[in-house]
């Protein structure tokens, strides 16, 4: 299993931080920054949503994904996207 980490300032937004295992799917992932995300708990959700994607990553895709779990949640980002965030995920496995 590979490792990488990617911080990125994202334009316009906060500080965000991607830590990634992966193989030929995303095994591990951890997001970290100066974000905001309420309710707190949907991030563990948008990790498991990450969890298993299988690579090459779709990012239009993937970021359909983090946002349909937002939406379920009812939950709000202030700093990033979910397509930001998908294309972070996509950088980071390249």
């Amino acid at each position: 299993m590979k490792q990488t980490s990617l911080t990125k300032k994202i334009p316009g937004g906060k500080l965000l931080r991607v830590d990634i295992g992966y193989s030929d799917r995303v095994e591990q992932v951890k997001i970290t920054g100066d974000f905001f995300l309420h309710p707190e708990d949907v991030l563990s959700a948008l990790e498991d949503t990450i969890r298993g994607t299988l690579l090459p990553i779709d990012s239009d895709g993937l970021a359909l994904q983090l946002e349909a779990v937002l939406c379920s949640q009812h939950a709000e980002i202030i700093g990033f996207s979910p397509a930001d965030l998908a294309e972070m995920i996509v950088e980071a496995v390249q």
